[in-house]
């Protein structure tokens, strides 16, 4: 009978990083109480969905880049539609809340948020006072 080793859980490598790459994933491996690699590798298990999209889609542009092209351009003008009628319906909001004597939610337009006050609340008249040096207690001090 031969001895059939199981595949590794796990496969160490050695990657090239710049210093700013480094710096961060230290900075998470502190955080975390683990190591940079630990931290590395589970950043990179965590994001494996979206690195096997890439890599598919790397993989479908080399053998057919016309298709891969063509699905990204189609992606892009879909992008712009939603921004577009994103961007409408805000207009509409606003044009709404204008029409119901509301503020406008345009920055700079309509009154100021209700915690900001900005320094509009009306004064009130301040009335002076007049201490005499006998009746100002100084707190703290003992003379």
């Amino acid at each position: 009978m031969a001895f059939t080793p199981s595949p590794p859980s796990r496969v160490r490598l050695t990657i090239t990083v710049t210093p700013e790459v480094h710096e961060t994933f230290t900075r998470m491996a502190q955080a975390g109480s683990m190591s940079v690699s630990r931290a590395m590798g589970d950043w990179l298990q965590d994001t494996l969905d979206a690195a096997t999209h890439v890599a598919t889609m790397l993989e479908r542009a080399r053998s057919t880049p016309r298709l891969v092209a063509q699905e990204m351009h189609a992606y892009a003008l879909g992008l712009a539609d939603e921004t577009v009628s994103t961007l409408q319906v805000m207009r509409d909001r606003e044009a709404q809340t204008r029409a119901a004597g509301g503020a406008s939610a345009a920055p700079g337009l309509g009154s100021p948020p209700p915690g900001n006050t900005g320094g509009k609340v009306p004064q009130k008249e301040k009335k002076s006072r007049t201490y005499e040096k006998s009746s100002v207690q100084r707190v703290g001090k003992n003379k």
